[in-house]
């Protein structure tokens, strides 16, 4: 298991991939990262498999981004096909914060707890603009749109 894996990472394979080539169910290999991460994997086999995967991985980044301006310099397509394959698409990310957040509304409509707000700058306060962009500078930190 630990050979294969590291070997398809090694050849660019994200770390979902590689787990599913060897049959490691995705929640245990984040399980087992949280572990190593927080120092409480009592497992010397699963760490050491974790500590050089991140490794492998690492390796295969640098080695990616070199091909990616080699290649990038004749095909601009193959080293954007290369990096989002090792990235992630900005636009998935975006789409998929979008549907929570809409998500949560229609859970909060339907429960009859959503309010709507609509405020326009001009009926409040320079005090309570302030305090408007404090809270909403807040509700960003902690991840709460709504």
């Amino acid at each position: 298991m630990r050979v294969p894996m590291l070997e398809a990472l090694a050849a660019g394979a994200t770390y979902r991939d590689a787990c599913g080539k060897v049959g490691i169910p995705w929640q245990t290999w984040c399980g087992w990262c949280r572990e190593v991460r927080d120092g409480a994997c009592n497992d010397p086999d699963v760490e050491a498999l974790v500590v050089d995967a991140r490794k492998t991985y690492a390796g295969a980044t640098v080695s990616l981004t070199a091909t990616v301006r080699v290649a990038s310099q004749k095909d601009w397509k193959a080293a954007a096909f290369l990096m989002q394959h090792r990235v992630g698409s900005p636009k998935a990310r975006h789409d998929t914060r979008r549907a929570r957040y809409e998500a949560a509304i229609a859970k909060h409509r339907a429960e009859g707890t959503h309010v709507e707000r609509i405020a326009t700058v001009t009926d409040m306060t320079d005090d309570e603009l302030l305090a408007e962009a404090e809270r909403l500078a807040a509700a960003i930190r902690e991840g709460q749109t709504h």
